[in-house]
């Protein structure tokens, strides 16, 4: 009969083997670090201008989005994650005058759309017979994320916010408030500081969306379309599309000159 010593020197050891089997699994299905491609390359040329201000810092308007359109992407195992970046973004001081130095003040708004030019064999199996639904689910592995304390992140780090669309016509929006994350520890002076960078990014199979069908046998992810916009309106990020109200600079600027015409004309009525 074994001793009790023996006995607990065996139990140990089998403890010790079933706790490392899945250590070692885990390691080596953990996912290979995944650089950052630029999302800014995507641009839509229309609001390249609107994105050179979205990426100013400083104070930036209300009602300026930028949208980019991310063409049809290859997905292959056996890593097929896709990472496209905006880096070391400045978090904007205020957003129409309203300070960014608080919560519930100011918002970035991260959206994604189905794409408008898709390749039928890309969406055949993953388009839903519901006329709501129709490509979204096509869309359910590709998410959006942030973080506010660093102006970049690992490779190895993917941010997610949210993923997928819920219809076909409608955006699949994120909205993080720029205050989140934002403060840590500075050794250095002693206090808590606040960044004043960003980062963005747009993922494909990035970790806990990876559950699609291409994500798990390779294809194509469908084009689709990423909109962007700095917000200090709370409720804008729960409209259908949140990114209706604004316009490109050109619009902007037209609308101002028009006020100005108008201010003009009062003005010679009241001396006339």
């Amino acid at each position: 009969m074994p001793s009790v010593a023996s006995t607990l020197v065996l139990t140990i050891i089998c403890l010790i083997a079933h706790c490392l089997v899945p250590v070692a699994a885990q390691a080596d299905d953990a996912p290979a670090p995944v650089p950052c491609a630029p999302l800014a390359d995507y641009v839509d040329p229309k609001y390249q201008e609107n994105f050179d201000i979205f990426m100013a810092g400083g104070d930036v308007p209300p009602d300026l989005p930028v949208f980019l359109t991310v063409p049809r992407t290859e997905i292959s195992r056996p890593n097929p994650r896709v990472k496209l970046c905006i880096e070391d973004l400045p978090i904007p001081t205020s957003i129409g005058d309203v300070p960014c130095d608080e919560w519930q003040k100011c918002w970035l708004m991260i959206g994604r759309h189905a794409g408008s030019n898709l390749n039928p064999e890309d969406i055949q199996y993953c388009k839903s017979s519901n006329a709501y639904r129709g490509t979204a689910p096509c869309y359910a592995c590709t998410c959006s994320g942030s973080d506010f304390g660093t102006g970049s992140v690992p490779p190895d780090r993917g941010l997610t916010d949210g993923c997928g669309l819920s219809s076909q016509k409608y955006w699949g929006a994120s909205c993080p408030d720029v205050m989140n994350g934002r403060s840590s520890y500075n050794a250095t002076v002693g206090a808590q500081m606040y960044s004043n960078y960003s980062t963005v990014q747009i993922n494909n199979c990035g970790g806990i969306a990876d559950g699609c069908d291409i994500c798990r046998g390779g294809g194509y992810q469908p084009e689709f379309r990423v909109g962007l916009q700095w917000s200090n309106r709370m409720e804008q990020c729960f409209e259908n599309n949140p990114f209706a109200s604004g316009g490109s600079v050109v619009v902007l600027c037209h609308a101002l000159a028009l006020s100005a015409i108008a201010a003009i004309v009062s003005l010679l009525f009241v001396f006339n």
